[in-house]
């Protein structure tokens, strides 16, 4: 893994923030460029698909590598730590947490973060992995995502395959009819009676899911 794959794996890049962090756009890429400190070496930051970058000595125009060495020391180790710290000055200022691990349960992290605005609360030092949704103005939670074993929510299954789930608030008449949908189950660590868990492994479609976020949130 690269520097840069380790730096942005578990964050999302807000391409619209990049512009004004100093990039520019040059054919099909965001670039960014800015001279090292101190030395006769230039760091270029390209994004595409993703970010990757590279450092350039202009006495000679070549590239230098030597700061991907594995336990590289002295002057490679100043240039790996200031192209390093570069890179988490773009994470913090142009980039969002991804939080979870399945990718439904990110795009709907986004969808929350959008429509709300606010980042998950991690509460439950015993259950790290949930992150709770909450009313900015009386802190009360209306959507709850963590991950479970699959046998928790299956009893037909012994299968400790690690899945997500979110948490919705659910009009009590219809949470029945929706037990009986696939992708529903009653609700992990939460009131059964008015609180549903749903998998986030695309086995419900995005919008219908946003469309229980929505309900859960006006009912909170």
């Amino acid at each position: 893994m690269t520097i840069e794959q380790e730096t942005f794996s578990n964050y999302t890049i807000l391409k619209d923030k990049l512009p004004s962090y100093g990039f520019r756009q040059r054919g099909d890429m965001l670039v960014y460029e800015r001279p090292l400190p101190k030395e006769n070496m230039r760091i270029i930051i390209e994004y595409g698909d993703e970010i990757c970058g590279k450092i350039i000595d202009l006495d000679d125009g070549g590239e230098y590598t030597n700061f991907r060495i594995s336990n590289v020391t002295g002057f490679g180790a100043e240039v790996k730590q200031q192209f390093t710290e570069l890179l988490l000055d773009i994470r913090e200022k142009c980039c969002r947490n991804k939080y979870f691990k399945f990718e439904q349960a990110q795009r709907i992290n986004e969808y929350i973060f959008d429509t709300y605005g606010g980042s998950p609360d991690f509460l439950w030092p015993s259950i790290p992995s949930y992150g709770a949704y909450r009313l900015k103005s009386s802190k009360k939670w209306y959507a709850i995502i963590g991950s479970v074993p699959l046998y928790k929510l299956e009893s037909s299954t012994d299968s400790r395959k690690e899945v997500e789930v979110i948490n919705v608030k659910a009009d009590s008449g219809n949470i029945e009819r929706m037990l009986a949908q696939k992708g529903y189950y009653p609700a992990f660590h939460m009131n059964k009676k008015c609180w549903v868990s749903i998998i986030l492994d695309d086995t419900l479609a995005d919008t219908e899911i946003q469309s229980l976020i929505d309900n859960s949130y006006k009912s909170v």
